[in-house]
């Protein structure tokens, strides 16, 4: 898979935005009701009305990839989104509801989804971006918090948000940032900083912090394991 393209962060940007117009619309765009007596035909015909908003989109998404690049996500979009139109096309027919085409939606919304969060991790491999995105998802933080969590000082923290560039702790701000990203859904500002002070049966009973400040290198795969896993409860 060419990931050249990923560096770029306009095109980078662009696919972002598109590919969650697709998570959107797979998401909360499909027509989920029971037909009422007699109204089978209508729902289908709104569902192939939705249909040619999600290609339209899916599309949208594939021609703004530069020319000669090859992503995994994009095609399985097609593939599902092939799936999506075969599932309205029997929809007509269907007597459970017309679940193929939830089903179809489910698949193509969590491509998307995956495809959205790896566009945001590459973003967050420049040392720069993932300290303005920690900076964004805590602003609401305070600057002794939030330095605490990037091993640096407060007047650090500052010249960074003044736009100085990250020469120190870089490896330290690329993974807290990364580790922001897949916690940020289901977390407060202050839920995180907890999160990250907690200690954790699956991290030896220590906090994540505490695995931070002893060796980056050394935390990485733990970290991203526990924060992926789905282990952002404050129970260790």
């Amino acid at each position: 898979m060419t990931t050249a393209w990923l560096l770029d962060p306009t095109t980078r940007e662009m696919l972002r935005t598109k590919a969650e117009l697709v998570e959107g619309l797979v998401e909360r765009g499909i027509d989920e009701r029971p037909p009422a007596d007699g109204k089978l035909k209508a729902r289908v015909e709104r569902r192939r009305g939705w249909y040619r908003r999600v290609e339209d989109a899916v599309l949208d998404l594939t021609n703004t990839l530069p020319a000669g690049a090859e992503d995994y996500e994009a095609r399985q979009l097609f593939v599902f989104l092939t799936e999506l139109r075969r599932a309205i096309d029997e929809d007509g027919k269907a007597t459970d509801g017309g679940g193929g085409v939830q089903l179809a939606a489910m698949k193509m919304a969590d491509v998307a989804r995956r495809m959205e969060r790896r566009l945001q991790h590459a973003a967050l491999e420049n040392s720069d971006e993932a300290a303005r995105y920690v900076f964004a998802q805590l602003d609401s933080v305070g600057v002794t918090e939030i330095a605490r969590l990037l091993g640096v000082s407060t007047k650090t923290v500052g010249a960074w948000r003044a736009g100085k560039p990250v020469k120190q702790k870089v490896e330290r701000v690329k993974l807290v940032a990364q580790l922001v990203s897949y916690l940020r859904y289901a977390m407060t500002p202050t839920g995180l900083l907890m999160w990250f002070d907690n200690a954790a049966g699956a991290l030896g009973e220590r906090s994540p912090l505490q695995l931070l400040d002893e060796s980056v290198r050394g935390a990485w795969e733990p970290l991203v394991t526990y924060a992926r896993g789905g282990r952002g409860q404050l129970a260790g």
